[in-house]
């Protein structure tokens, strides 16, 4: 198994930072402190290299995806002026090819992202929870990939929880 753990600032300044103008675009004009709900299901392209440690006899390498993602933003600006994101991410007919073996992937995955905060600004509460599970061809090839972290900032701006775990696992493949 491999584990690899960091800080959540950095990753929470840079979701947030890529977020916010898809969220602005997703949620649309609202008028302060008018409760107004927004769902909208948006589907792209998939271009995606994951590094893979189970690949290539164990000495890994880069697998490069293509395929369908969806994603189902839910947005709240509720009656106070609080917003709030729900977001379901999955993924269709996503394959992959080994950049050194050519050997050929499937992968699934489940990414839930939600987002809270306050009127005013504060407080945020952010969680995410992501499970990419990739199946490549013989045994040892196959692995999940789990993300998880999490950062609330009490009303004041003090960050009072603050995680950020990145674990890939290689799953034996049964004979």
């Amino acid at each position: 198994m491999h584990r690899i753990r960091s800080t959540g600032k950095a990753r929470l300044a840079s979701a947030v930072a890529l977020l916010a103008p898809s969220l602005v675009l997703v949620a649309g004009p609202t008028p302060a402190h008018a409760a107004d709900t927004t769902t909208r299901i948006l589907r792209a392209p998939l271009d995606l290299s994951v590094v893979l440690p189970c690949a290539n006899g164990g000495l890994g390498e880069v697998v490069d995806f293509d395929g369908t993602i969806s994603e189902v933003y839910h947005v709240t600006v509720d009656g106070t002026g609080g917003f709030h994101v729900h977001i379901v991410e999955t993924q269709s007919n996503v394959h992959g090819t080994g950049a050194t073996t050519g050997d050929r992937y499937v992968s699934t995955r489940v990414n839930l992202f939600v987002y809270n905060q306050g009127s005013g600004g504060l407080p945020i509460t952010s969680t995410q929870q992501l499970v990419f599970k990739i199946v490549g061809p013989g045994p040892g090839n196959d692995a999940v990939l789990r993300i998880t972290n999490h950062t609330t900032l009490n009303a004041d701006g003090t960050v009072t929880v603050a995680f950020d775990t990145f674990t890939a696992e290689c799953e034996p493949t049964a004979p």
